[in-house]
């Protein structure tokens, strides 16, 4: 193992939650409903991609600028005030850091959302790098996203590892060569059966990574 790749919700910062009620009360304060299916597919998906694809798909009247503004409100909110971490993130860090590990993020959250847990959690001094959908330029749905991370750093597919709740971003990462890591999140507990037959290493809590 020489790059470990973190996803930042649901895996580091308790946050599953959060954007899922707030795509659902978005979509409800307009007599709107969303499937399970949507949502999981969301979650590798940024902000934009997201608001693009829910204007397009529920034909919303509201410019783009605006959506993204009532989104982008809440959002500092909630980082900045509101989210916490997930059991061991620190210390799992720290010991993986302490071992030389690289350690990067991988994740669909915008970068000025993810950079205000790092700094107000000190994860900053642990990972290296944000890698996100949009400055990675493909989403985390596709093996090409992981293969761009690792040509990054120029570490082979083989010796990194990805660390995500999302089984879609977990099947991509397992078809780009890396070797793959479930977490578990009470809001993906419904793919939590098939994220652990796709994932042998799957884990219930950070700490266990010593484990692997």
């Amino acid at each position: 193992m020489d790059l470990i790749i973190f996803d930042l919700d649901g895996t580091l910062v308790d946050s599953m939650s959060y954007w899922r009620n707030l795509t659902i009360d978005f979509l409800g304060a307009r007599n709107l409903k969303i499937s399970t299916e949507v949502l999981h597919f969301l979650n590798t998906y940024n902000l934009k991609l997201s608001i693009g694809f829910l204007k397009d798909y529920y034909k919303l009247r509201e410019s783009f600028d605006q959506l993204y503004s009532e989104f982008d409100n809440r959002i500092i909110d909630f980082y900045s005030n509101k989210v916490k971490l997930k059991d061991g993130a620190l210390k799992i860090l720290k010991y993986f850091k302490e071992r030389g590990l690289k350690i990067v993020l991988g994740t669909s959250t915008n970068e000025e959302y993810a950079r205000i847990p790092l700094e107000k959690f000190g994860l900053k001094k642990y990972v290296e790098d944000i890698n996100t959908v949009e400055n990675i330029g493909t989403t985390k749905n596709k093996a090409e996203f992981f293969h761009i991370l690792c040509k990054k750093y120029g570490i082979l597919e083989k010796s990194s590892y990805l660390v995500d709740d999302s089984f879609i971003a977990l099947r991509s990462a397992k078809e780009a060569g890396l070797v793959t890591i479930g977490i578990y999140d009470e809001n993906s507990k419904d793919t939590w059966e098939d994220i652990k037959r796709e994932n042998p290493h799957s884990i219930k809590n950070l700490l266990d990574l010593k484990n692997i």
